[in-house]
């Protein structure tokens, strides 16, 4: 499928590696693409992941910033995504940590991924949704096993990057 097709649903990990490894000084054009993406509506996630980026109380960092910008394109907590929760964390109980002081995303965006397929299949509509996460592919507590696990296409970031096309090159600042 092209990649003009793809819907991609950002996890965590994703948005906080960008950040931390990718800075906005540094990768301008990566900043660019990934907030034009937000724009077309072609990036989307859950709230529960934008929770998990934007403090409670303080300064946003750059990666909190961008996303406040898109605020609509994190999805709400559905009943279909509940019962999907459940199943997910029924299969995979250590996908999240029961001990951690927040709720955590990633059965949820995981959850909403499935949602998406669903209604997809339903209204026969042309998208390819793929989650892109930073997480360990050779885990197999992580999202990419529970996406293998439940048929949902999973991008690493530099998988994320060669699907849309882009190349990133060294220029010296003047």
């Amino acid at each position: 499928m092209k990649s003009e097709n793809n819907i991609y649903f950002i996890d965590s990990s994703a948005l906080i590696t960008v950040n931390r490894f990718y800075p906005s000084s540094v990768f301008p054009d990566l900043w660019k693409h990934i907030d034009e993406l937000f724009k077309k509506k072609r990036m989307v996630s859950h709230e529960m992941v934008y929770d998990e980026i934007i403090p409670n109380s303080g300064p946003k960092d750059d990666i909190g910033k961008l996303i406040s910008k898109h605020k609509s394109s994190f999805y709400s907590i559905t009943n279909k995504q509940g019962q999907l929760a459940v199943k997910i964390l029924a299969t995979f109980p250590r996908l999240i940590d029961p001990g951690a002081k927040k709720d955590e995303a990633d059965p949820w965006i995981i959850a909403l991924v499935i949602e998406k397929m669903e209604e997809e299949n339903l209204f026969g509509k042309d998208s390819d949704f793929v989650l892109v996460s930073a997480e360990s592919e050779k885990s197999e507590t992580k999202i990419p096993a529970v996406c293998r696990h439940f048929k949902v296409r999973h991008l690493n970031l530099f998988q994320f990057f060669e699907d849309n096309g882009w190349e990133f090159s060294m220029k010296k600042r003047v």
